[in-house]
């Protein structure tokens, strides 16, 4: 089984208009709710490929009730703590006239060290394969949490996956975890400069790889990721194929669940890779965070292409 961490769960309310017109009435086409937060995104598309999972996240008020409705609709097994104050939002508006995409998200509930120690108390106790902590901290989550976390799953021999960014990241690097995932984004952030070429993309991985995790896998979003091992020298990059995109939200969620799938499954690096870059890609086809569907990933997998670049 593989338990996903999410300190700062969200319902993300997905809107739809023709055009935003600021400061008037705009009457929406369509409406979707759906379970957010990035360790909860891997855990819905592990479910999706068969794979035991649990869900731990800090919930609060009716809306984090509506959250537990929808995480007990997809049949998702979680350990969900209460906290005072009300889950967030994050809402996601699409427009047609122009073509643009908005985001407000909201900063979430303070959490205290009493939530955060019944949340470690609780995740300690499961007996899983991995742990992937993903995704911002809440007010009041210290950004040594990851870090402390990570290292308290060492002499249980139970690896970490750190998905996270700023200083959640930089302090989660010093514990070494089994695996990153940045983003392109997040890797420049990281190592202070721009990745916009094939050269500064192999040395970026190396780099992130001497800073302690086994793997490192950089997302580029539609051009599709970059993966560095510790087990080898060498440094792979995997093209999707060009799909129709919907929302590549959550398509970074997605690849990581594809890559746990995959390595759990076969212990074959590579093949784990293809698997997680197909299944952020399929992900960005669909609409909302609605995130990736068996058919799309299966259909798309054989047409992931993977070559050495450094």
């Amino acid at each position: 089984m593989i338990a996903t961490v999410t300190l700062n769960p969200s319902l993300d309310e997905w809107i739809r208009l023709r055009s935003l017109r600021v400061g008037e009435l705009n009457r929406a086409t369509s409406f979707a709710r759906y379970a957010g937060g990035k360790g909860i995104n891997v855990s819905r598309v592990l479910r999706e490929l068969g794979i035991p999972t649990v869900a731990y996240a800090p919930v609060g008020g009716e809306d984090g009730s509506i959250l537990q409705h929808l995480i007990r609709a997809l049949h998702i097994p979680h350990v969900f703590v209460a906290v005072r104050g009300l889950t967030r939002n994050n809402y996601k508006i699409h427009t047609r006239r122009p073509r643009t995409f908005t985001e407000v998200n909201l900063p979430g509930p303070t959490v205290n060290a009493r939530v955060l120690q019944n949340l470690e108390r609780r995740l300690l106790r499961q007996r899983v394969q991995c742990v992937a902590f993903c995704g911002s901290l809440p007010p009041g989550a210290p950004a040594s949490i990851y870090r402390r976390w990570i290292q308290r799953l060492k002499p249980r021999r139970i690896p970490a996956v750190l998905d996270a960014s700023g200083d959640a990241l930089r302090h989660g690097l010093l514990a070494r975890p089994w695996m990153i995932k940045p983003n392109r984004r997040e890797a420049e952030e990281l190592l202070g400069g721009r990745l916009t070429h094939r050269t500064a993309l192999v040395a970026a991985v190396k780099e992130l790889l001497q800073r302690g995790p086994d793997i490192v896998v950089l997302s580029l979003g539609k051009d599709g990721a970059v993966l560095g091992s510790t087990a080898t020298s060498e440094i792979w990059r995997a093209k999707p194929p060009a799909v129709r995109t919907d929302s590549a939200v959550g398509s970074g969620d997605s690849l990581v669940a594809g890559f746990l799938a995959g390595w759990f499954r076969t212990r074959r690096v590579l093949e784990a890779f293809r698997l997680g870059v197909a299944c952020g890609t399929a992900a960005a086809m669909t609409p909302g965070t609605e995130l990736c569907h068996r058919a799309d990933i299966y259909r798309l997998l054989p047409r992931v292409l993977i070559k050495r670049i450094d």
